[in-house]
């Protein structure tokens, strides 16, 4: 190896000792409810250019920017479902131009909700069936155990979490959380 070719090498190997070091420095320590059609973290973050047209495109309002000023995150496409619930209809990962939202991917990965019972007010012994009666698959997804206390089925979850828009507690009873397998056939 020439010495130019060994300092090349030195200087690639110090760039990327670096740039992994500011990755791992500055990764987020939250999680985030990616858009439809989104793989791991990692990979939607090294593909999403920020252009927000999936957010343009989504009808029901519920994807916005992150405005976290964290440089890796900041201005990606998340989902809020305070603004609502999914419904599904795909558009976002039709208008994203990079490939970080994807058809292949919602046979890879789906949402479901998954219930805090710490939290809920119906463990507490306080009337709320608000997640059950928002849920479009009432008595499926959702099913409640002596009529007061919510069950969650993931199996039966479409994941577009009219339950956790519904839920009356603060911080919610509810999160959305990514898993491995195929979306659920409505």
């Amino acid at each position: 190896m020439s010495r130019r070719g060994f300092f090349k090498l030195i200087g690639k190997s110090i760039a990327r000792a670096a740039a992994e070091f500011t990755y791992e420095v500055a990764k987020p320590d939250k999680n985030f409810t990616r858009p439809p059609g989104s793989g791991t973290e990692e990979e939607f973050l090294s593909l999403c250019k920020k252009c927000g047209k999936c957010v343009e495109a989504c009808p029901s309002g519920i994807l916005e920017k992150i405005s976290d000023m964290n440089p890796i995150v900041f201005e990606t496409p998340v989902m809020n479902f305070e603004n609502g619930r999914c419904e599904r209809c795909y558009l976002c990962i039709e208008a994203c131009p990079s490939g970080a939202l994807s058809k292949e991917n919602l046979n890879k990965y789906r949402y479901v909700a998954k219930l805090l019972k710490d939290r809920c007010v119906a463990f507490q012994d306080i009337f709320c069936q608000s997640c059950y009666w928002s849920c479009p698959k009432m008595d499926k997804a959702i099913t409640l155990k002596d009529f007061a206390y919510p069950e969650f089925h993931p199996e039966e979850c479409l994941g577009c979490g009219s339950c956790l828009n519904a839920c009356p507690t603060n911080p919610k009873s509810i999160e959305i959380v990514k898993v491995e397998g195929k979306k659920h056939r409505s």
